[in-house]
């Protein structure tokens, strides 16, 4: 269906009756708005103002009076580019000056420039308002010659031009400098025009654009010119229409002349009769209503004066909080109430509030639907579907020859080849719906869909949303988001449950509130709102959904490696990567990249992006603060309405986020059904959610300002609100973690202070620290960051044990030989720089937990340094390598398994404790504390422990964790048990005729097999089963066994289940009840209770003394920097070694070189090495199997030349990490010396 169709379409087709909703007159408020600022700019920086104590910076008397030189006023080229300036600023009138001007801004103005112009429709029966006009540039002509007819058939005199064009022409600069940017620009006939010519109210071009006449050009300049233009204190002015301003030699502008004469200061008008507007014309107020039996009639509205005074005059036009500034966001300086003086160089529509009438203007029919007239005089659809967003698409200018002379091209200024603008009736339409809540509430609900049953927002297709929203840019992108940004307004107005909280001496002052940035406004601003229902969070949603899926469908869709390059360049804070010079461009290739970079940087887009974040930002600031009042209600209160139900806040990021993973499924599902072979497996592309990210983290390099602590409720806070959601479910939103990463953060924060900050940090309702995101920081950054927190520990109590030992030198002075021996032993530990161990080999474990035992918080917290096999004769001096040395040596030992500590999976070499073991617990506490100083100390361990003890490690309650584990969480330690599960959840058949399995946990140790029913032991019963003594009755309900009781012998029924009951003598009665088979019906509860039990339950105290001992060194804070996964890599390292990497971070000393034969043949022995010799190679030269967590370019590995050919083996110093490698003469010699040496490497000559 064609658009002309749907101007006249039952049902769809309404006629605006609001000159708000209207989209022309939007535009001319917009430009009144921004006028009335860059002429109260211009007015006060060039004339000044009445005050004799002015303090405000850019207006001339304060400049005058503060200075101790005569002052060189500003010339008329300088006032225009500041005002234009400060007038486009977020917060334009914090640079007005609050005291009365000496001219007139209303001066300005030049007689006879006319604003707009409104003209029939080309090819249609409506008409065209011309908002921005062609100026006029021509040359002055005598006025003698010739009348012409303009193209309205009106008779337009040359003169008038020439006039125009010699008043705009004398306010050019008279001495210009060519190549100077800044007259070339602000010195322009356009910029000149802007400020100085008539615009009429909107109220007036409604009336216009409604009247069944269609007037000229001039004849609207005669409705306009009716009313005088309104002064920034709300009275009207004089005629003072024609201006012009008296140029100096010098450049510098005098006081304009009104009419001929020179402008004088501004008279305060006390006349009433003077200040009284014109009422409005006739042609103003005519209707046009069709009768029944085809007659026309026409009707004349009568308003009377007073009416028209206090609803369409200037002075009415009060601005609403949310259109404070030219970008919509909220001033709290402003408020709705008339009581309140108007500010200066303030231009609004009058608010439009909710309870006034409906929208839809239309008569009602007797079923109380609208009817649509025969005649609509400005057809607008009444909402939208993606089938109707689809057919305006077509009703465009398809060449530009289509398109008028003058064709207002202020909805977009794309002028690229592929732009096809819109229709007025397109353009209009959208505005009409896009720019109001209710109306796109109404919109977009073409019914449930199938595929999003499930969703929160079922109405919201998402298919069908992205494709009618696609090559909206072409046409007029700028409008659809300019109009989404208005309805995004409705984000920030306040529950009314916060009304009555309010307190009137909270309202922020004009000057306090106008310091404020745009990106860091408080709560009680975003207080100050417009008259407007509270929207649900389902409403809200839906508004959010819609301005994502006109964001995300802006985005080209490319391909997954392009994105990645994207993604990539991006998250470093780069707009346009570097590319080499090119000089040819005659093909017109552009790199894949630059299509996405343009839409993401596409300002429009950007600014509905901010508005959209901050209006989030004030609906999450809202659910916190109703959530803590809930709270604070007393128990009486509770449940009696509906404001007392407990809110939980995150409503409305959990809607979005559970609506996209409908989003991503149902992608997901049709990319598979038409068998795409893209691989996504690195990257997705472009999906819905994924581009959002990429919108969030450009509106975060954009706007953050640097500082790590982060007001939650901005636009920046809210960004880092919704992508800590999106993390959380990032498997479902098919999302990648290479997405979240934004290097740029690294790059602006205090990368030292920064996480000595976040320890310190609190959690305050309305601060967030920078690093409580570490997601969005790679995985090196964040080492980075914990290490700094520990080097800064260490370094404090080696300051400390210095500034000791000086004090303990200035006392030998002061004491006896008695005393002192006293202070000495006082000061032994605060005077010890460095913690120092000394084990042998043979006892290596032993005696280091000895050593440790008993030993204070603070000397844990030195510098390590180890002694190893120094009284059987090595000679190692620890500057790294020895201490490698030494924590492999103790953990080889205490990873034994007939040690009974722990256990050792024979497939996967994975290390797990070992259940019902009788070890004490103060040795799995104290290998916890070897953990911690290894990992405090920045060693890498050579251990291999499942995923599943670093979440314990990790997690605020272990317990709550480990109850709803899936298969995944054991994979990595036991594969094959895992496989087992899933292969029982997925059987189709009874289980229980199959695989015959009791409802038991089963383990071995010490030769004992011990079947344990969990059943029985379910909730917090102790196991293993045992009454306890008299005087310890009151835990006989705990789980775990003290470490004082003794344990029972594994060959006791109490490891298997409890005890039933006691005899008459009070011994034990054993209990006969069998287990209970896993069936079809329990099988789900067998899986997950059994790894419970697995990795929780039947190791909880070896674990939870090995977790205190862990947290000995390393602060809890610090550790949540690190996921699970991120905080293996950092104890254990990677165990896989990279050959073709390790030989790109080698490095070369003393004649050898990358291309030298020996190194060549070196590389080429060590290539056809398997992992495990390649592991002992790493670990002769840097004392470590493992890579660290930071990759090879952090470890030191240095091939030296150590002499010619020779029979001497190659040696090390693993403390500097260099391989001391003679220069053999051949390749056979070469690798017999190298493996010799390789399996005959333990203990240290010199290290």
């Amino acid at each position: 269906m064609t658009g002309p169709s749907l101007e006249t379409r039952p049902g769809l087709a309404t006629d605006v009756g609001d000159a708000g909703r209207l989209l022309e007159c939007h535009q001319i408020a917009r430009q009144l708005r921004f006028q009335q600022l860059v002429r109260r700019y211009l007015s006060q920086i060039l004339y000044g103002c009445k005050s004799a104590y002015c303090t405000t910076p850019t207006c001339l008397s304060c400049n005058r009076r503060l200075v101790t030189k005569p002052h060189r006023p500003p010339t008329h080229l300088t006032a225009r580019a500041l005002a234009y300036f400060l007038s486009s600023q977020d917060h334009p009138r914090r640079g007005l000056c609050p005291h009365e001007l000496k001219v007139d801004p209303t001066t300005l103005e030049i007689e006879g420039a006319d604003g707009v112009n409104i003209r029939p429709e080309d090819g249609g029966s409506g008409q065209i308002c011309d908002v921005f006009p062609r100026v006029v540039t021509s040359k002055p002509v005598p006025r003698r010659e010739k009348a012409a007819v303009d193209e309205n058939g009106d008779v337009m005199k040359q003169g008038d031009a020439a006039m125009l064009a010699d008043a705009i022409a004398k306010r050019h600069q008279i001495k210009k400098d060519p190549k100077s940017l800044g007259q070339n620009l602000y010195d322009t006939a356009t910029m000149i025009f802007s400020y100085s010519k008539h615009i009429p109210t909107p109220v007036s071009v409604f009336a216009s654009l409604r009247a069944p006449h269609v007037p000229t050009q001039r004849h609207v300049s005669k409705i306009s010119q009716t009313e005088p233009a309104a002064t920034p204190d709300g009275k009207g002015s004089h005629d003072s229409s024609n201006v012009t301003f008296t140029e100096m030699p010098n450049g510098h502008t005098g006081p304009p002349a009104v009419n001929g004469n020179r402008a004088s200061p501004i008279v305060p008008q006390t006349s009433h009769s003077e200040n009284r507007r014109p009422s409005m014309s006739n042609a103003e107020r005519v209707t046009l209503e069709r009768l029944s039996n085809g007659h026309q009639i026409h009707k004349i509205c009568h308003i009377p004066e007073l009416a028209i005074k206090n609803h369409f005059s200037r002075e009415s036009l009060e601005p609403s909080p949310l259109h404070g500034t030219l970008d919509g966001t909220i001033d709290g300086t402003e408020t709705t109430k008339h009581k309140m003086r108007m500010q200066a160089g303030a231009m609004y529509l009058p608010p439009r509030s909710r309870k006034g009438p409906p929208l839809n203007t239309l008569p009602k029919q007797a079923n109380g639907k609208s009817k649509v007239p025969e005649h609509i005089t400005l057809p607008v659809t009444s909402h939208l579907t993606c089938d109707v967003l689809d057919q305006l698409k077509e009703d465009v200018y398809h060449h530009r020859n289509d398109q008028p002379s003058d064709f207002n091209f202020v909805v977009d200024y794309d002028t690229n080849r592929n732009f096809r603008p819109a229709r007025p009736f397109v353009n209009r339409s959208l505005f009409f719906t896009l720019s109001d809540p209710e109306t796109l509430l109404k919109s977009f609900r073409d019914g449930p869909s199938k595929n999003f049953a499930n969703s929160p927002l079922p109405h919201l297709d998402s298919y069908r949303l992205t494709n009618a929203f696609r090559d909206w840019n072409c046409r007029n992108g700028a409008l659809v988001f300019d109009s989404l940004c208005t309805s995004v307004e409705a984000l920030f107005r306040p529950p009314p449950a916060l009304d009555t909280q309010k307190s009137p001496r909270l309202k922020p002052s004009r000057k306090g509130a106008a310091l404020q940035s745009s990106q860091e406004r408080p709560t009680s601003d975003l207080l100050q709102n417009p008259a407007g229902r509270y929207l649900s969070d389902e409403e809200v949603a839906h508004i959010v959904m819609i301005c994502v899926h006109a964001l995300t469908s802006l985005v080209p869709n490319g391909w997954p490696h392009t994105w990645v390059q994207v993604r990539k360049f991006r998250g470093w804070g780069v707009v346009v990567p570097s590319a080499p010079s090119k000089t040819d461009h005659t093909d017109g290739f552009a790199h894949p990249w630059l299509s996405i970079v343009d839409e993401l940087e596409y300002e429009p887009a950007v600014r509905l992006a901010s508005r959209l974040l901050r209006g989030i930002g004030a609906r999450l600031c809202f659910e916190e603060v109703l959530s803590n009042l809930q709270i604070q209600k007393t128990a009486d209160h509770a449940g009696k309405s509906a404001e007392s139900e407990r809110l939980t806040p995150g409503v409305l990021a959990n809607i979005l986020v559970r609506h996209l993973e409908e989003v991503e499924r149902n992608a997901i599902d049709r990319r598979s059904k038409m068998k795409v072979s893209q691989d996504t497996s690195d990257d997705p592309g472009w999906t819905v959610t994924a581009t959002l990210v990429e919108w969030l983290r450009t509106l975060i390099v954009k706007q953050w300002d640097g500082k790590s602590t982060i007001r939650k409720w901005t636009g920046v806070g809210a960004a880092f609100t919704l992508l800590s959601h999106f993390y959380a479910k990032k498997s479902t939103l098919n999302l990648r973690l290479h997405m979240f990463h934004i290097p740029y953060l690294n790059e602006r924060i205090d990368t030292v202070q920064s996480p000595i900050d976040f320890l310190d940090s609190q959690d305050f309702p309305n601060t967030i620290h920078i690093l409580e995101f570490p997601f969005l920081f790679p995985q090196e950054y964040l080492v980075g960051y914990f290490r700094t927190i520990n080097f800064t520990t260490m370094f404090t109590q080696f300051d400390h044990s210095t500034r000791t030992a000086c004090l303990q030198n200035r006392l030998d002075d002061l004491f006896s030989e008695r005393y002192l021996r006293m202070v000495r032993n006082q000061l032994k530990v605060s005077c010890r720089d460095y913690m120092v161990l000394q084990v042998s080999r043979e006892n290596a474990l032993k005696e280091t937990l000895d050593q440790l035992w008993g030993q204070e918080k603070r000397m844990l917290l030195k510098p390590l340094k180890v002694r190893v096999g120094m009284l059987e004769g090595e000679v190692g001096f620890d500057q790294g390598g020895v201490t490698c040395e030494f924590f492999r040596l103790v953990l080889n030992e205490a990873f034994k398994p007939d040690n009974g500590m722990f256990t050792v999976d024979p497939e996967t070499r994975m290390i797990w404790f070992q259940p019902a073991s009788f070890e004490p617990d103060w040795k799995f506490q104290m290998l916890g504390v070897i953990f911690s100083l290894a990992v405090y100390n920045g060693v890498t361990l050579p251990v291999t422990f499942p995923l599943a003890l670093y979440e314990h490690l990790l997690a605020t309650d272990s317990y709550s964790y480990s109850r709803n584990l899936t298969t995944d969480a054991i994979r990595d330690g036991w594969p094959t048990l895992a496989k087992s599960f899933d292969e029982l959840l997925a059987y189709n058949d009874e289980v229980a005729d199959v695989y015959m399995r009791d409802y038991v946990f089963s383990f071995e140790a010490f030769g004992h097999n011990v079947d344990v029913d969990m059943q029985a032991f379910e909730g917090h019963k102790r196991w293993p089963a045992r009454s306890s003594p008299p005087h310890l009755d009151r835990f006989e309900n705990a789980s775990a066994w003290r470490a004082s009781l003794k344990r029972p012998d594994l060959s006791d029924t109490a490891w298997i289940r409890p005890l039933a009951s006691k005899s008459e003598n009070g011994d034990d009665t054993e209990t006969v009840n069998e287990a209970t088979p896993v069936t079809n019906a329990n099988r789900k509860n067998f899986v997950k209770d059994y790894l419970h039990w697995l990795v929780h339950r039947s190791v909880e105290r070896q674990l939870s003394a090995f977790a205190t001992g862990f947290h000995t060194c390393l602060k809890p804070r610090s550790l949540a920097l690190f996921t699970p996964t991120t905080l293996r890599d950092l104890v254990e390292g990677n165990p896989i070694i990279s050959v073709p990497l390790l030989r790109k971070a080698a490095r070369y000393d003393w004649g050898y070189s990358a291309t030298h034969p020996t190194i060549v043949d070196f590389w080429s022995i060590i290539e056809s090495y398997s992992q495990e010799d390649v592991k002992r190679l790493l670990e002769f030269v840097t004392a470590s199997e493992r890579v660290p967590i930071t990759g090879f370019d952090s470890m030191s590995f240095v091939i030296e030349r150590h002499g010619g050919d020779t029979d001497l083996l190659p040696t090390s110093s693993t403390c500097f990490g260099k391989l001391y490698l003679p220069e053999y003469k051949d390749k056979e010699k070469m690798g017999g010396k190298l493996d010799l040496a390789l399996k005959n490497c333990e203990g240290f000559g010199n290290a």
